[in-house]
């Protein structure tokens, strides 16, 4: 191969380096080069240290990581529906809060509606 660059490297020297050909050819070969180039662990000691840890200790984190999403995944259906119904009617709550502190006057249409909600949330605690 250093042969091989060492002609590449002759060739542009002689040659026009404004010419495309040349330059298209000479990153083919370049990219040619690079990808040849095999894989290895780095030379020092310690980089060795660093990718046996990851091999040893990064597998385990990431099979946690997915154990606690398949937890979470695999939890309880109706305790998301009951924290979405309590999330609603704390929501409900404030609302109603906030319109008698500032003493918006309700229509009668909004106070049938808020004592049917009343009613049916009260019946809905009982169960």
């Amino acid at each position: 191969m250093s042969s091989r660059l060492a002609k590449q490297t002759l060739d542009l020297i002689l040659k026009n380096n404004n010419s495309t050909g040349v330059k298209r050819k000479q990153e083919q070969n370049l990219k040619k080069v690079e990808e040849k180039k095999p894989l290895r662990l780095p030379d020092t000691k310690k980089g060795i240290k660093k990718v046996k840890y990851e091999m040893r200790y990064g597998q385990q984190q990431k099979a946690k990581a997915a154990l606690m999403k398949l937890e979470k995944k695999g939890g309880n259906p109706l305790d998301a529906l009951y924290k979405e119904e309590e999330a609603l009617q704390n929501n409900l709550e404030r609302n109603l809060r906030i319109l008698q502190a500032h003493r918006l006057k309700a229509s009668d249409n909004e106070r049938k509606m808020r004592k049917k909600l009343v009613r049916f949330n009260k019946q809905g605690d009982k169960k």
